[in-house]
């Protein structure tokens, strides 16, 4: 189908029956759609441009048109021009308009936006407001030079921000690694940018969270892990245990840990020899064998073992596991608890047969975990398309498996709701 066809169907499917619907569905169905088309958010705002609800969902809509965007910078209402100001697709000049809003809430939008220009940042990292300096701090955009000045601002939170900015370079880490504040630091050990001496700094910090933080930190140096091995807090030995670019060694040794909180991070972590993995499966602790089975790594044969296990939660994860034998999903599949059944509907790689079985279950969480599985069968999504509770039927035109032929299907023989999303899924896929 044309482009143009459609749109045109969907906006007299639009205008015959959206006029008459409640809020709610205006804004379940047009509003948070991600992928509404810009048509038919024209249409929308020319129906009800003095709702206020309306205003504030299309302001921040990434499809809304540029005229309307201009036009709701300058509405009276803050409401509606903080949407303008956080959204994405905001062109340059707006953002730059509203550098100089009364509004700190929606300066602090401006400054936190991706398109948001240097220019405009510099300005926005003078403003009097904390919060605003805040919001300047935190964004990717801001210039090195900015990002070093606002390092040494007054205020916590604004050098907090600074140290959880992804591009802040390493020599302002370094000055905020010996900071006043204890989250500023524990920030600041959470930053992948940081240099070797510096994480050895962070490493020997006073505080636990400090240290935690440096321990979790994937770009942290192996013999930084090492000398965190033994720490006192629990907290910082289980974040090396969850830690990647732990060693095997390192692992083996925290496997045996006496605080089940560790031992379970080492069940989680993917790096975990099969060794480990099958020790860890006898552990007497429920949780640990619920990180096994979670452990995409973990091996065929422990996990047809998990999958019987006496706790449910062991059989729930292996049930959630892709890398799952598609035997054991089968058994899962038909298990008589309905958080099982659940987990097997949401795998992708679950057998075609048991989601087909699963699109029928009686329990709607499970009927909705079929239907939001991007390998689902078509059968078993057309199965769902009138289903008879809403939050099921809504995702089948989401899924990505369904052809286009259904669509089509769809846009004439379902509800005129499920009809509306098929139409702008097959205009999502023209416009491609």
């Amino acid at each position: 189908m044309e482009y143009s066809k459609l749109i045109s169907d969907v906006l007299e499917l639009f205008d015959h029956d959206y006029k008459y619907a409640e809020w709610n569905v205006v804004s379940e169905d047009i509003i948070r759609d991600e992928d509404t088309p810009t048509e038919v958010l024209d249409k929308l705002y020319e129906m009800d441009k003095t709702n206020l609800a309306v205003l504030r969902g299309i302001a921040a809509h990434p499809n809304a048109s540029l005229e309307t965007i201009e036009f709701l910078a300058k509405d009276l209402n803050d409401a509606v021009r903080w949407g303008v100001a956080e959204n994405a697709n905001t062109p340059v000049k707006i953002l730059e308009s509203l550098v100089n809003d009364g509004s700190d809430v929606i300066r602090y939008r401006v400054a936190k936006n991706i398109n948001t220009p240097a220019s405009a940042l510099e300005k926005l990292a003078l403003d009097a407001n904390d919060v605003v300096r805040s919001g300047v701090a935190g964004n990717p955009g801001t210039p090195a030079t900015v990002l070093e000045k606002l390092s040494e601002d007054k205020e916590d939170s604004v050098r907090l921000s600074v140290a959880q900015n992804p591009n802040v370079s390493a020599s302002v880490l370094d000055k905020l690694a010996r900071d006043k504040d204890d989250e500023v630091r524990a920030a600041t050990a959470a930053n992948s940018k940081n240099s070797e001496a510096t994480f050895t700094v962070l490493a020997r910090d006073g505080s636990g969270a400090v240290r935690e933080n440096v321990a979790r930190n994937e770009k942290a140096p192996l013999n930084i892990l090492n000398a965190l091995l033994n720490d006192g807090e629990t907290s910082v030995r289980g974040a090396v245990a969850e830690n990647p670019n732990t060693s095997q060694e390192l692992l083996e040794k925290l496997s045996n840990d006496g605080k089940q909180s560790i031992r379970t991070s080492v069940a989680e972590n993917k790096n975990a020899s099969d060794s480990i993995l099958r020790h860890l499966a006898e552990d007497d602790d429920g949780y640990v064998r619920k990180a096994v089975a979670r452990n995409e790594k973990t091996p065929d044969l422990v996990l047809s073992k998990l999958a019987k296990d006496e706790d449910w939660r062991v059989c729930e994860n292996v049930a959630m596991n892709v890398s799952a034998p598609e035997n054991v999903l089968e058994y899962l599949s038909g298990y008589n608890d309905a958080y099982i059944r659940k987990a097997v509907a949401s795998n992708k790689s679950a057998p075609k047969e048991a989601l087909l079985r699963l699109s029928q279950d009686e329990e709607w969480i499970v009927r909705e975990n079929v239907v939001r599985n991007p390998n689902a069968p078509e059968e078993a999504l057309l199965n769902l398309k009138n289903d008879k509770d809403w939050r099921v039927a809504k995702l089948v035109t989401k899924n990505p498996g369904i052809s286009d032929e259904a669509l089509e299907k769809i846009t004439s023989d379902a509800g005129f709701r499920i009809r509306y999303k098929a139409y702008i899924a097959l205009l999502k896929r023209v416009a491609k």
